[in-house]
């Protein structure tokens, strides 16, 4: 997938199936939220150059949550001397994958060919094959972020026990991780904004009460990890979300 400006200063890159961002920060520098699935690393400074900026104008990580395929590059910043955020409730499941215990068990998605298309992309691209998690800086429900753009972090536990909003004020964006996504998890095409499957959420119903958590975010445009930009703002992205409900 080609990089996509979706705002002034702020671009999306990844795949069809998986999304990474780039937010301008002005003088400060870049932040990149979430890393995609492992072997994206072969396009990440592919990726940068299509923004103006390179990888050392990258100041920051920041991951919504610790699944593989928002965690996959992640050593690679590590390794350019890039800080790495995440919630500390995710710290064990983003280093230990295999780990991963969501409600339901995936395999009673698999006679839906969006679900068998997407366990097949990331497989391709190393989701069996993690690299080291490095060290982490903890964020924390509440906190604004020291890192380029000044994020605003928001806990939303259900998708994962640490997922985590990021909203960019001054970029009227708000990150929303797997909480929502705009695609349909069992067809992979695009879809009003919903909770994923129990076969990938931690704890659907918690997830559901989460929700609850977005009221106040005044940015309107809604960035999930899978599917493209919601612009319909956060109440509407909501009531989407309880009125599909969980499956």
């Amino acid at each position: 997938m080609a990089v996509e400006v979706v705002a002034p200063g702020v671009w999306r890159a990844g795949t069809r199936f998986v999304n990474w961002w780039v937010v301008d920060g002005g003088t400060e520098g870049l932040t990149v939220v979430d890393a995609g699935l492992p072997n994206y690393r072969r396009g990440l400074d592919e990726a940068l150059a299509a923004t103006g900026r390179s990888a050392a104008d990258v100041r920051a990580l920041v991951l919504t949550h610790g699944h593989i395929d928002h965690v996959g590059t992640a050593d690679v910043w590590a390794e350019r001397g890039v800080d790495v955020w995440l919630h500390q409730a995710d710290a064990h499941l983003a280093a230990h994958p295999r780990s991963n215990r969501p409600q339901r068990n995936p395999l009673r998605y698999l006679g839906y060919p969006g679900m068998v298309a997407f366990l097949a992309h990331a497989v391709a691209e190393g989701a069996a094959r993690p690299r080291p998690m490095p060290a982490t800086r903890a964020m924390g429900d509440g906190q604004v972020l020291p890192v380029p753009g000044r994020p605003v972090v928001t806990h939303v536990p259900g998708h994962t026990d640490g997922s985590c909003l990021l909203e960019f004020r001054e970029h009227g964006a708000v990150f929303v991780g797997d909480l929502l996504c705009t695609v349909s998890p069992l067809s992979t095409r695009p879809a009003p904004p919903q909770l994923q499957t129990r076969g990938s959420n931690h704890d659907s119903e918690e997830a559901m009460r989460s929700l609850d958590r977005l009221e106040g975010i005044a940015s309107r445009l809604v960035l999930p990890g899978h599917g493209g930009p919601w612009r319909d703002g956060v109440p509407a992205a909501v009531a989407s979300a309880r009125r599909i409900g969980c499956r």
